[in-house]
Formats: structure tokens, sequence, C-alpha cells
């Protein structure tokens, strides 16, 4: 039976300039980014682990206030992890958003699912335990993306720290 995670991270800077990387390669803002065949490796962490995954991200498309991607992800395993990575880190399928409030604000937004692994027995410790580990390397993630949108819109001429963009 699949999860649902739903975070939030309200981010600091541009919204333009932030959007602007956001609906480009994501290469440039995924942690850890390199090729992996047909998607992105990269990195996923929850407290001192860390664990690679494949990862897809779809096209940008709009929804009001919000810019979206399809994400998902399944586990892969490195040199020396043998299969218990794989055994232990969940597949994830749903949309990473960067949101702009009426303030001009942005805010970046994780609204997936995903399938403990371990079938019932593992459903049932995610059920008491997991989730909060799920939940809390989706915030993970959200502050890495942050951080890489920020500094890579600050790259681009941006101020980092500017207030809301002037709405007319």
């Amino acid at each position: 039976m699949a999860r649902e995670l739903r975070v939030f991270q309200p981010l600091e800077g541009d919204a333009d300039a932030v959007g602007a990387v956001f609906e480009g390669d994501p290469a440039a803002w995924l942690p850890a980014a390199t090729p992996s065949g047909d998607g992105v490796g990269m990195t996923v962490r929850a407290g001192g682990l860390e664990r690679r995954v494949r990862a897809s991200l779809g096209a940008p498309w709009h929804a009001s206030r919000t810019a979206w991607r399809a994400l998902s992800w399944e586990p892969v395993s490195g040199e020396g992890d043998g299969a218990h990575p794989v055994r232990v880190l969940p597949t994830l399928d749903g949309e990473l958003g960067l949101h702009v409030d009426d303030t001009g604000r942005p805010t970046l937004v994780l609204d997936a699912r995903y399938q403990p692994p371990g079938g019932l027995l593992g459903a049932a410790v995610d059920a008491v335990a997991l989730h909060r580990v799920a939940r809390v390397t989706g915030e993970n993630l959200l502050r890495d993306v942050g951080a890489a949108l920020r500094d890579a819109a600050s790259e681009r001429g941006a101020p980092a720290h500017a207030g809301p963009a002037p709405r007319g």
C-alpha cells in the first residue's frame, strides 16, 4: 500500500530567478546529480544516512501559481552497498513544485507517494516508525534542492536574498 508524503520548504530569493532555474536543467539543482541512463543519479539523505537513487524528472508544467515537475526515483546499489540499501529505501513517485504566493515568496513542495519495501511487514514498520524517516528524507531533499536553486539563481546575477517581487 502506497503512503503519501507532503512536505514544504519556504525559500528566500527572487521568485523569478529561482523559477527560471527550476524550469531549467535539473542536473543544475538536484543533490549530487550525475547522468544515469535515461534519468539522473542523485543523493537523498535522512539524518547521517545518504543513498543514491536514479531519478526521472518530467518537463515543467504550470497550475495556477505553481510550476510542477513529475518526480520519481528508485534506489540503486552503490559500490560496497550490496542489496541492503535497495531493500530499505522505497521507490517514490510524485511531483516537485515551486509555488509563488501572492507576496512573491517562493516555496518548494513535494507531493509524493512511496511504496514501503518489505511487503506487509514493511508497511507495518513504516506505519510505526519509518514514515518519520521518509518525512525527514523529503524535508532534506527540499532543503538541498532549495539551496541549489538559490545558489544557481544567484550565479545568474539575481540577488540571493531579495525581497518579494513587485506585482503589477
